[in-house]
């Protein structure tokens, strides 16, 4: 887990970007190992009140949004909420 932020289009959000591997000793199915990875990263986006997160891959990315309205939390240069 590392923290960051993304800035675009004038919006600067803090963020929280967790990284996964598909332990060799003991590997999933891509598509187990996926299915899991979404399913978390919508448990979190519930648990921590989020308006969408994304999901990188190697071969895709998926977001997962419940609005497509600009969460209010999100900074903008110049703001100093």
């Amino acid at each position: 887990m590392s923290e960051c932020s993304i800035v675009l289009s004038g919006q600067k959000e803090p963020h929280l970007k967790l990284e996964f591997i598909n332990y060799p000793k003991f590997p999933l199915t891509t598509k187990v190992f996926k299915k899991e990875i979404v399913d978390l990263g919508a448990y979190l986006l519930d648990k921590m009140q989020q308006n969408r997160t994304v999901v990188v891959f190697t071969d895709e990315t998926i977001m997962l949004e419940l609005d497509e309205a600009i969460d209010t939390r999100i900074k903008t240069h110049g703001n100093s909420k």
